[in-house]
């Protein structure tokens, strides 16, 4: 029924109904496309360009229901917007015309080229077409929600016994601002939302812009707002103007009245407003009713047209547009901008009157002065979109005021702005290549774009390396890097719930792709990303083997792998402890055979020396990375302390859970019997039911995954590390001797860490041993005191914050 697209797991079923021909005669300049596209999903394109050697077309999205039903015969639901359409002004001559499909990852897909020879020169008046009919236009159902909204509306002005009471506030934190024209009923619904979802002192400003329908009835039932009615219609632009001329708060919220926002949507824009650097105004996710996006920031190309990022996508949350980025501008429909820059902008540019293209030029007047305007997805709003006038009067009125916009900022535009259409580059502001030298705060404040991968988002308190993977991420983000994070493994997220963790609303990722998607991720991204940083070596062997089925996805990009750990030294390790003998021969080939996996890496990252050697010794380029830790010397000495604490993630078999069985069966027996003191031992850390069954809670308090550990770093005495086989650097060691609890572990561990038993920490291997070690620790203050400040002189030595940062910055400079 249509043609496919195929790539390698993947395709688009599309069809280009005009031109019906490779090589189109035109009698006059305009050439009118259509068809419709969707893609494996059922979903339609993002957007559809024409493009000809000096212009850029760009369609509308069309009702088709005629394709949807012929699909649905065969039980396939796609989306009813894949249609497209558009008219095209063609110059005179022979013009090699292409139609670009952009999909739902960002990447532009190429449907068809054409040769269009055009016989006539472009003519303002002349308005015949050679073309094929438009399909058939197909109307959509009346609205049922607006009429239970009319009813509503109806219901309560003729319900004397009611009203809309809004709080009152001396020193209001934020001034809300509407201008409403008719629609009573959609104000009415926008009203609610206030009441029930701004939580802090505001003061609201309602303009009523010479209403003819129930407005003036509905604003008489409300108490606690300023109004006040423009006997003359001044329209959208002067009417707001004039109603913020009113405000006393620190910032406006400019409001349409069509808006429904949604719980914590404006905590959100204010808490991004006050927290983002030099942050001049705050944009929200727009929602429409049908659950459709209409905007998740938006894209101002060279030539003053406009791009909604994702755009009639029906899944608003996916990943693309759930994180916080610097963007051109943000619709004003719900817009949070300071007030003192309002003012300073004088507000909405007349030169728009009566609407549209005014919060484009708010926004572009904001980034002049040297602000920022930011999107915040945790904000969602629903909007009703040309709620207040008909879809083709909204159209004719933008494309008038582009022209006067085009001719205010085309310096700006030229500089500042692509001219490629390349959304995915275009979608963050600070991604901009043509910034003039002399803007110097913006060449260095954007280092380039990494694609990074790993198990899953990881977690300062999940163990296994994942604490090193979040300062990495951290100080990637902090010092300028677009960061796309790419879970291969658990698809699990996690709230943002403290500051620490508030870094990650900046990062997009990419939760339920997974490793069957990477390739297809991969090939709609080529030459997106300028490095990929591959964490683990299972994670960087599933990277290789597509690196060497399709290297030329690869060209563009610097690939780091971080050798968090040898996994064979850790194999070999357990396969010793638990009887599996191997020969010599067979550990070699096996260390030997994971190392080797370095040469599809531009760099690798080792946690040591002695690990990093495994790599120097095949000629591979290696930088260390170690751990980095803030110290925190608790002030609890010796005797507020009892007890002994062991940290890590015991939710599937491994070194903790073999550990910690080991001590609780082995040590802990010989332990208590020569303690003479009540003996306590917690185990902190995400821990699988089984295991705990297995352990009995008797012994050991099991306390799960504690997003504050602190307070049982100042508690315990000793800290327990029984770990028996592991690879890499033991970050929970590090961690303890940080706070200022000595350590008891193996010989193991001391070695990973290159530190010595009696000075930093002390070292046993057998059950009797472990528990002598223990107990001296537990009862002599004296060694008490020594091992615990040897320990955390070390740990400031070897976990340096700076040293870290600069080492993994390091790693990637190509200069």
């Amino acid at each position: 029924m249509g043609k496919k697209f195929m790539g390698s797991e993947y395709s688009y079923t599309y069809v280009v109904e005009n031109p019906s021909r490779p090589v189109f005669f035109l009698k006059n300049s305009k050439l009118y496309v259509c068809g419709w596209f969707f893609d494996a999903e059922g979903k339609a394109a993002k957007q559809i360009k024409i493009q000809t050697k000096k212009d850029v077309f760009l369609c509308q999205p069309r009702e088709r229901m005629d394709i949807k039903k012929k699909y649905e015969e065969i039980g396939f639901y796609i989306d009813s917007k894949c249609g497209f359409d558009c008219f095209c002004d063609l110059s005179r001559g022979i013009k090699w015309v292409k139609i670009y499909a952009l999909v739902l990852s960002g990447q532009w897909v190429k449907l068809a080229d054409f040769v269009i020879i055009v016989h006539k020169k472009k003519s303002s008046t002349d308005q015949s077409v050679n073309v094929v009919h438009k399909p058939k236009a197909y109307s959509q159902p009346a609205d049922k929600n607006v009429e239970w909204l009319r009813a509503a509306l109806e219901l309560f002005i003729e319900n004397n016994r009611t009203s809309l009471l809004f709080p009152t506030f001396a020193d209001p934190t934020l001034s809300i601002v509407i201008s409403t024209r008719n629609r009573a009923e959609l104000l009415y619904q926008c009203l609610q939302s206030i009441l029930a979802h701004v939580s802090i002192p505001y003061e609201l400003i309602i303009a009523d812009n010479s209403s003819t329908d129930s407005t003036p009835l509905l604003l008489k039932k409300i108490q606690g707002i300023k109004t006040f009615r423009n006997e003359k219609d001044l329209e959208y632009l002067q009417s707001v103007n004039k109603a913020a001329s009113l405000a006393r708060a620190k910032y406006l919220l400019l409001l349409n009245n069509d808006i429904i926002l949604s719980p914590q949507s404006i905590d959100h824009l204010l808490k991004t407003m006050e927290a983002y650097p030099r942050c001049g105004a705050v944009g929200c996710k727009l929602v429409r009713p049908d659950g459709t996006l209409q905007e998740a920031g938006s894209i101002i190309w060279a030539d003053g047209s406009a791009l909604a990022y994702g755009r009639n996508d029906p899944q608003p949350m996916r990943p693309e547009y759930s994180f916080i980025r610097e963007v051109d501008y943000c619709s004003a429909a719900c817009l949070l901008i300071r007030r003192d820059l309002w003012e300073r902008l004088g507000g909405y540019d007349p030169r728009y009157v009566p609407a549209y293209y005014e919060d484009s030029d708010l926004c572009l007047g904001l980034w002049s002065l040297g602000y920022k305007v930011v999107y915040q997805p945790a904000s969602v709003v629903f909007h009703y979109e040309f709620g207040s006038r008909p879809v083709e009067t909204a159209m004719a009125m933008m494309a008038k005021n582009k022209e006067k916009f085009f001719e205010k900022w085309k310096d700006w535009l030229k500089t500042h702005h692509r001219a490629d259409f390349d959304v995915l580059k275009a979608r963050d502001r600070r991604d901009q290549p043509l910034v003039p030298v002399k803007d110097k705060e913006r060449l260095e404040g954007f280092k380039g774009r990494i694609l990074f991968l790993d198990d899953r988002i990881p977690h300062p308190r999940l163990g296994r390396g994942y604490g090193r993977s979040f300062s990495i991420l951290q100080i990637l983000e902090r010092s300028g890097y677009f960061l796309t994070f790419y879970p291969l493994i658990s698809q699990e997220d996690y709230p943002i719930k403290n500051e620490q963790l508030s870094f990650m609303e900046k990062i997009e990722l990419m939760v339920g792709w997974g490793p069957e998607k990477l390739e297809i991720f991969l090939q709609e991204r080529q030459g997106y990303y300028d490095f990929l940083f591959v964490s683990r070596i299972y994670n960087f062997k599933t990277l290789t083997t597509i690196i060497q089925k399709r290297p030329e996805l690869f060209v563009q990009s610097r690939i780091i792998y971080d050798a968090e750990a040898i996994f064979a030294k850790r194999e070999i390790l357990k396969n010793a402890l638990y009887g599996i003998n191997q020969t010599e021969e067979e550990k070699s080939k096996l260390l030997q055979e994971e190392v080797s996996f370095g040469r599809f890496a531009h760099r690798i990252l080792a946690v040591s020396s002695k690990e990093a050697q495994y790599f120097e010794e095949k000629g591979y380029k290696v930088h260390l990375l170690g751990h980095t830790l803030e110290c925190h010397l608790s002030e609890k000495g010796f005797k507020e302390r009892t007890g002994f604490l062991f940290v890590g993630y015991m939710g599937e078999k491994g070194p903790n859970t073999d550990g910690l069985a080991w001590f609780k069966g082995y040590v802990l027996p010989v332990l208590k019997q020569k303690m003479q003191e009540k003996l306590e031992v917690f185990a902190v850390g995400e821990t699988a039911e089984d295991f705990v069954e297995q352990i009995g809670l008797s012994e050991i308090k099991f306390l799960g995954h504690l997003e504050d550990i602190r307070p049982f770093y100042e508690q315990c005495r000793v800290f327990i590390a029984p770990t028996r086989y592991a690879a890499g650097i033991p970050m929970k060691v590090h961690e303890a001797a940080s706070y200022g609890v000595p350590v008891v572990t193996t010989s193991l561990i001391a070695e990973q860490l290159s530190w010595n038993h009696g000075e930093e920490l002390l070292v046993a291997d057998s059950p009797e041993d472990f528990a002598e070690c223990c107990l001296k620790l537990h009862s002599d203050e004296t060694l008490w005191e020594s091992i615990r400040e040897q320990a955390f002189n070390r740990v400031k030595k070897d976990c340096d914050p700076k040293r870290f940062e600069e080492n993994l910055l390091s790693a990637l400079d190509f200069s």
